[in-house]
């Protein structure tokens, strides 16, 4: 066990460890109100290049009226919605290629721009976040400021595209239930046409299903394909699974008869 001196008092590591942080930083604290020098909080971030402090706005003036530098840079961010959508979407995980398509990672960015208020809507140029910042004695001084509205408008996107999961799964399974008592509704009355019934092979049937009832069978969401036997061409799920499902009808019709 390695003594430390802490106010005058001899401690073993493992008793240091047990004090809270407050108690440990004590010596620090009492080395700066011996020098008089102001403190302020501030974010420290290192670079390979140099050191930089980011500071609030009221850490940041304080600093400005200490330091009274010859220059302070400003940089301006203006808002583009569609941008920031995209952003927020890519950085949960969405992929670049599937933003405007729908899937269970992440919402599209059209579901995103249906859920942002109107007022946030016609933000279109301005401006959202402001940048000062000024160097001396090797230190940067940085502050970094938010519209109120942008903070805001950013949790609302996030949250929104964190529950997309829930909300896709839910959405799915319902639409698939609706798809499911239609399909059987449509094959049905494809089955009961005799055109299908006097119809051999499947792939005569898939073509009078398409010339007949083809505008009313909507493709497959996940865009998958399939053959309506082997040795076919591929064609939209949706569309076999309704001429296979009339066509099961009626082969169990006629093994019945």
């Amino acid at each position: 066990m390695f003594p430390s001196k802490l106010g005058g008092v001899t401690m073993g590591v493992n008793e240091i460890e047990k004090q809270d942080v407050e108690t440990s930083a004590q010596p620090v604290v009492i080395m700066i109100d011996d020098i008089n020098a102001k403190c302020v909080d501030a974010e420290f971030i290192h670079f390979s290049d140099g050191c930089a402090v980011h500071l609030d706005p009221e850490a940041m003036a304080i600093a400005l009226s200490m330091d009274r530098p010859s220059m302070v840079f400003r940089s301006l961010k203006t808002f583009d919605l569609d941008d920031l959508v995209r952003s927020e979407i890519l950085s949960a995980g969405g992929r670049a290629s599937s933003l405007n398509r729908r899937n269970m990672v992440a919402p599209t960015v059209a579901e995103c721009l249906e859920v942002i208020p109107p007022a946030d809507q016609i933000r279109a140029g301005q401006t959202y976040r402001v940048i000062y910042a000024y160097s001396k004695e090797g230190l940067t001084r940085v502050c970094v400021v938010y519209a109120e509205w942008y903070l805001d408008l950013v949790t609302l996107i996030e949250e929104f595209i964190e529950g997309h999961e829930e909300r896709f799964e839910t959405s799915t399974a319902s639409e698939a239930a609706q798809l499911a008592v239609f399909f059987k509704q449509l094959a049905e009355e494809i089955a009961n046409d005799d055109r299908f019934v006097r119809t051999r092979g499947l792939r005569k049937k898939g073509l009078l299903v398409k010339a007949v009832w083809g505008e009313r069978i909507p493709p497959d969401p996940q865009r998958r394909l399939t053959r309506l036997a082997q040795g076919e061409e591929i064609q939209d799920w949706n569309f076999v699974h309704v001429v296979r499902q009339a066509n099961d009808i009626v082969d169990q019709r006629q093994m019945t008869e």
